[in-house]
């Protein structure tokens, strides 16, 4: 990351300065808890980066020529993918994610455990997430009922829909009697979840084991990997 030689918005700022995500430094600046050279911050302003920016209570010293590091981390379950406390309960803000600040490559649900990748490179945050990227996403699902031929034709068919919009048809597996292993390249919220009950399915746990290139293959729950520059490289390539 390079110093600013021009303007830039000041969520973008925050996000690349791997303090929040973009989407959460709108929803700090709506809130009022932005200050900018001693002025509430308002949605639209631009920095350079060498003003006196305070977020959420702490002032923000800007950071030149960062090297960006990706982490794989397996995220438990009953923790929020947000950097905001409102409602209590764990948030990124509980976790040693070591001397970097990092922001979440897109999200997984609260209810879920499995793979999570973590950036101090907003940029590259939001690169990797977009959907032109089309990574795919592979979870293990238990459901509460044994897997048939029709479960599993229905779940991928393409035709369930989720918050009104139709999914993209996607692999489904079984693995075991209850248990199937699920491949989408879209990542709609709770998609996996809706899909299930869309289908008379209660999901009794979802794990994510796999995004794009990258495993989780044994890493404990609540521990985190540093990705080495081939992995990162791959997860850039559409």
């Amino acid at each position: 990351m390079k110093q600013n030689s021009e303007p830039v918005r000041l969520q973008k700022f925050l996000s690349t300065q791997g303090i929040c995500s973009r989407r959460e430094a709108e929803s700090f600046i709506a809130k009022g808890k932005v200050l900018v050279n001693g002025k509430p911050a308002t949605l639209g302003d631009k920095v350079m980066g060498d003003e006196k920016i305070v977020f959420n209570g702490a002032t923000i010293k800007a950071r030149t020529n960062i090297q960006s590091i990706v982490l794989a981390w397996h995220k438990p379950v009953h923790v929020e993918v947000t950097f905001q406390n409102e409602h209590g309960g764990k948030t990124l803000n509980d976790f040693d994610f070591g001397t970097e600040r990092v922001v979440p490559i897109g999200r997984l649900d609260k209810d879920s455990h499995g793979l999570l990748l973590l950036t101090n490179d907003g940029d590259l945050s939001n690169k990797i997430a977009h959907p032109s990227y089309s990574h795919e996403k592979e979870y293990v699902v238990a459901i509460d009922k044994p897997v048939t031929p029709a479960i599993i034709k229905q779940l991928s068919s393409g035709d369930l829909e989720v918050n009104g919009e139709r999914v993209q048809p996607c692999e489904v597996h079984q693995i075991k009697e209850k248990v199937i292993r699920i491949i989408l390249k879209e990542g709609k919220n709770r998609q996996i979840r809706r899909m299930c009950e869309a289908c008379d399915l209660k999901v009794k746990e979802l794990v994510r084991v796999r995004v794009n290139n990258i495993w989780l293959n044994e890493l404990p729950v609540g521990k985190w990997r540093k990705l080495n520059p081939s992995e990162i490289a791959q997860l850039q390539k559409k």
